[in-house]
């Protein structure tokens, strides 16, 4: 028996404590109320009266006290929070890491998960400490609470945790630690600390799972695109899945599966011509013990059409920019028509606005600014001859590339990602949370790019980049490193995410599969979370066989029994309360 509040001997004296106050409150004698009557004649006639008690009455003041007492222990239990020891009352320091990755999700053959088993579990190791300094930590998120010796922030933290995947990360520390737990599943090896002690929540269990999910836009000259699915049967039996792929609300593809123990299955689905970006993939199989690995998401690029405002004095010249890309949609407009655009992107050629453009924008060769920079020496005949490795300028071949003139273009937010031999700016980015642009510091009349085969690579991923921050990757549940100009990230529950700024990135962690709507500077993107793959979804391996290991007993993830004795207490009190109403007790 421990003590999660306070050390045993102070549990002890608290509930003797209680059992004695209460014991003494119900022998206190009631002084009765004085009444003054004229005669004592009938009420002598009552006492002289000869009466046997019954069975209850001779016991029924026995039984109120024995309630009574029974009330006052189990609130004093309340207090003190006992439990069964998990082994020897530490003393000292306790940290507790819980293993967070989603095979904890999976469910046993009791019912309850192996999450919950692990929760039960870190409860005991908590009561414990015996009043100790308690840390709780898990593997995706690090130290969550304490250390404290406060038992019910620990069980509060432990209450709001969850799954949460995430790549293995540093194992969790807490200076002074003298008793170091591991609560895991062992389906993702990790190498913690010497002395600590592994509880094992594994179970094996049937699982079905989607590994891989995507889409592929449509090459130069096809209708449409086509996506991708695996799915994989981590079973020892032969499964039948339903699985299916839909685009928004329309079910594209719907086809039942047999697979093997251990076999997996590729499958490309042609994607209509019409229809959203948004791509969703479910499977259904009988005794499937994960469910977060039954969907997954992707998002087709270029499905969605891209307004942009071109600002130019040669309209004509500006329109062979955009020909090549049908889900661009130009607007032009001269100079002296220019007003703030609230949507799409801006392209600024040869003339800048006296205030930024409040959203995305591709500058070609830009006068001096005072609120973008200043315009430097000319250079002719630039040489690029470097790749750069920026998303704005990948895939070009400089080598194809031929500046005739460009002009040294430098300011205070721009970062150059590609420069002449000499050093000549020649394509530069700002990304910051009030702007986010691209900028050429050579116009296309003193180039070759019109004619050249890196130009719909350069202009394509220019307007890719501004347009779609996040670049509709697909990625693993956990931190996730976003453009420093990110201003929200909204969860596909529609919740906002908290984002943490390091330097020029924004880092948002990610926990759950989804679509999540990225903002930044004006422009929007998506960056998809997918839970299936084999170290997750394969819970029918573990890598703490043969190890050093306490097994965590299967049970209910109910109630600690000390709280059963807390709603005894209040059904008996009540019971006593209309019981002595009707005169059944005293």
């Amino acid at each position: 028996m421990t003590f999660g509040a306070m050390p045993v001997w102070q549990g002890l004296v608290l509930i003797a404590a209680s059992a004695a106050a209460a014991y003494f409150i119900f022998r206190m004698k009631v002084r009765p109320p004085r009444v003054q009557v004229p005669t004592l004649l009938l009420w002598r006639r009552v006492f002289d009266l000869a009466r046997e008690m019954t069975w209850w009455e001779r016991v029924r003041r026995a039984v109120s006290l024995a309630a009574t007492i029974f009330i006052a222990v189990a609130l004093a239990l309340a207090v003190t929070r006992p439990g069964p020891a998990s082994g020897p009352a530490s003393r000292g320091r306790t940290l507790i890491v819980i293993d967070s990755s989603w095979s904890m999700s999976a469910k046993t053959s009791t019912g309850e998960t192996r999450w919950q088993r692990a929760v039960r579990q870190a409860r005991r190791l908590a009561a414990a400490a015996g009043g100790g300094d308690v840390a709780l930590a898990t593997t995706a998120e690090g130290l969550v609470e304490g250390p404290t010796p406060d038992l019910a922030l620990i069980e509060t933290a432990i209450d709001r945790l969850t799954p949460a995947g995430a790549e293995d990360g540093p194992w969790p520390r807490v200076p002074g630690a003298d008793h170091v737990h591991f609560i895991t599943d062992g389906a993702t090896a990790r190498t913690p600390d010497k002395g600590v002690a592994i509880h094992s929540v594994y179970e094996s269990a049937p699982n079905v799972a989607i590994l891989a999910f995507g889409a592929r836009p449509a090459a130069a000259g096809a209708p449409a695109g086509e996506a991708y699915v695996q799915i994989a049967n981590f079973s020892p039996a032969a499964k039948k899945v339903r699985a299916s792929v839909a685009r928004g609300a329309s079910v594209i593809w719907s086809q039942s599966v047999d697979l093997a123990a251990g076999e997996a299955v590729s499958q490309v689905v042609p994607l209509p011509a019409e229809g959203g970006p948004r791509l969703r993939a479910t499977i259904e199989a009988p005794d499937d013990s994960l469910a977060e690995d039954n969907e997954a998401f992707a998002w087709i690029e270029g499905a969605e059409s891209v307004e942009v405002t071109v600002v130019t004095d040669d309209p004509p010249g500006a329109a062979l920019l955009f020909r090549a890309d049908p889900r661009l949609r130009p607007a032009f407009i001269a100079p002296n028509q220019y007003k703030a655009a609230d949507s799409g992107i801006v392209v600024f050629d040869r003339w800048l606005p006296d205030q930024p453009p409040g959203r995305p924008a591709l500058i070609i060769a830009p006068p001096s600014s005072e609120w973008l920079g200043q315009r430097g020496n000319e250079e002719r005949a630039a040489r690029w001859s470097a790749a750069g490795m920026h998303p704005a300028v990948a895939g070009v071949d400089p080598h194809s590339v031929d500046v005739k003139k460009v002009f040294a273009f430098t300011g205070k937010d721009l970062t150059v990602v590609a420069a002449s031999e000499k050093g000549t700016p020649l394509v530069s980015v700002a990304d910051a949370r009030d702007r986010r642009l691209v900028v050429w510091s050579f116009a296309l009349a003193d180039t070759n790019l019109k004619n050249a085969a890196g130009f719909p690579i350069l202009l394509g991923d220019a307007i890719e980049w501004l347009a779609h921050p996040s670049y509709g990757a697909l990625r693993k549940p956990g931190l996730v490193r976003l453009p420093g100009s990110t201003s929200r990230v909204v969860s596909p529950a529609g919740q906002p995410v908290t984002i943490v700024r390091a330097g020029s990135e924004s880092i948002v962690r990610l926990k759950s599969p989804g679509l999540y709507l990225v903002e930044a500077a004006g422009s929007r993107g998506v960056v998809g979370v997918n839970v299936g793959d084999p170290e997750v979804s394969n819970i029918g391996r573990t890598s703490l066989e043969g190890a050093d290991v306490s097994a965590v007993a299967a049970g209910g993830a109910g109630w600690p029994w000390w709280m059963w004795f807390v709603a005894i207490a209040f059904v008996l009190a009540g019971t006593e309360w209309w019981t002595w109403q009707r005169r059944v007790t005293v």
